[in-house]
């Protein structure tokens, strides 16, 4: 019950594009890796952030500037233990969504691992 209540409070904050709630969910010291990363920051080396300023930093950067619609259609959630993987569709430009499995580990509550796997576009 836990996965599922903290994902959907995760969903709907970045559904109103609140990163101070969202940002509030994560560890300090989290890991994060997605490829759209390198989309926002072109000239970093890795697709992984290894702390939560650099994540505030990306996340402002992403909205502001390369996903300001940027809408989350909750498909599918597994968990088991510490491991929650959330299936949703990503809709980055309000014009095709994109097929997201989002890997979320946990401890003491509060994501410490997140990796973003992404498929391919469709049209919405």
């Amino acid at each position: 019950m836990f996965a599922k209540g903290h994902m959907e409070k995760w969903v709907d904050a970045w559904n109103n594009h609140d990163l101070k709630t969202v940002l509030s969910m994560y560890s300090d010291s989290v890991e994060f890796s997605s490829p759209k990363v390198k989309v926002v920051f072109p000239d970093r080396k890795s697709s992984k952030i290894t702390n939560k300023s650099d994540l505030e930093r990306y996340w402002t950067e992403a909205l502001k500037n390369n996903f300001p619609n940027l809408h989350f259609t909750l498909k599918d959630m597994l968990s088991q233990n510490k491991t929650c993987i959330l299936e949703y569709y990503a809709t980055l430009d309000g014009k095709s969504k994109t097929s997201v499995i989002e890997k979320f580990e946990f401890q003491d509550g509060i994501i410490i691992r997140s990796s973003v796997f992404y498929g391919p576009e469709e049209p919405v």
